[in-house]
């Protein structure tokens, strides 16, 4: 899709702006979209840098935009690489919107969500000074989401029923298995039936199954991402936006090539369980991917073992709140 050089009414409805972002973790960028037509729509933000700001800035005066010219933010998800510049665009006057689950998410008490980090992280095979890492990295991540997002500030919206947007109607879709709250936005653009993807669907990668993160829910991730492309599969849609990689128009073809990443993290989790059971979560992952310099690795391995022992593949021994997982034991 092209982009307008010209500012408000005059630009062409209909038109999308894409803005890179560079970050330091995997895929090294993010995007944003733009929505130019006479009350301009920005679909997620970018990261909190301070180089984002100035990205930002330029993605739009390349588009013939000011801050003050966007009316409205919507947010994908509350991960800080599609929320770290929403401050700037709410002081400069636009109006946010995102997932009323996620809105609620980020109201959540901090000792709630500390018992669920130390639960789970024993589960899979953190202890002491570890877990208490993982407890305060995550209490971190959601005081600064809560910062950045200000939940009181934004406007609500549903799932799976329309909402209007600076009089633009978008059908958000509930794509859970990179976050557990995501949205996917459809909406028609120019003639074409497109997706905001976020981080649900990508080409031609798969996004980590991070769903809630080392919490309550964690072993549902790989489920869920299941669940995603189940709604967004039978959909007419002629050209997606992901929020990582290339713009594309092969959506089944991703949905697809999505499920056959999850079978095959399915796989080779199944694979790792038999090489090195009983063992713990952090110990499979190991296994299956050496060392573990992403949390999303153990995240990934995490939601497949959930979906290994839903298929009854697997079965665990509790020893002292650390799950070790083997084969399931033929009935007698």
């Amino acid at each position: 899709m092209g982009e307008s050089t010209e500012r408000g009414a005059s630009a062409a409805t209909g038109q999308v702006s894409r803005i890179d972002f560079d970050i330091e973790w995997p895929p090294k960028h993010a995007a944003a979209y733009l929505i130019e037509e006479p009350a301009p729509i920005l679909i997620d933000t970018g990261d909190p840098e301070a180089r984002a700001e100035a990205t930002i800035r330029d993605g739009l005066a390349a588009a013939g935009y000011d801050l003050e010219d966007v009316a409205a933010v919507v947010v994908t998800h509350p991960h800080s690489d599609h929320i770290g510049q929403v401050p700037l665009l709410r002081e400069a006057g636009a109006t946010v919107y995102a997932p009323r689950p996620v809105l609620e998410q980020l109201e959540r008490d901090p000792a709630d969500l500390a018992a669920g980090i130390r639960e789970i992280g024993r589960s899979a095979g953190y202890h002491g000074e570890a877990i208490e890492r993982e407890t305060e990295r995550a209490k971190s991540s959601l005081e600064r989401n809560r910062r950045l997002l200000e939940p009181e500030k934004a406007v609500p919206f549903g799932f799976d029923e329309p909402v209007t947007v600076a009089g633009r109607a978008f059908d958000p879709i509930h794509t859970p298995g990179h976050q557990v709250h995501h949205a996917s936005l459809a909406t028609e653009v120019n003639g074409e039936r497109v997706l905001f993807s976020g981080d649900a669907l990508i080409e031609p990668f798969r996004p980590g199954a991070i769903n809630v993160g080392l919490d309550y829910g964690a072993y549902d991730a790989v489920d869920d991402f299941h669940r995603a492309m189940d709604r967004l599969e039978g959909r007419t849609v002629d050209r997606v936006f992901p929020g990582h990689g290339p713009v594309f128009t092969d959506y089944e073809g991703a949905i697809e090539s999505t499920r056959s990443a999850l079978e095959s993290l399915t796989a080779e989790t199944l694979e790792s369980v038999s090489a090195v059971g009983p063992a713990t979560p952090l110990e499979i992952t190991r296994h299956r991917s050496g060392e573990v310099r992403h949390p999303a690795q153990l995240l990934d391995t995490i939601g497949a073992l959930g979906t290994l022992e839903g298929r009854d593949r697997i079965e665990y021994e509790d020893r002292d709140g650390a799950r070790y997982y083997s084969f399931r034991k033929a009935s007698p």
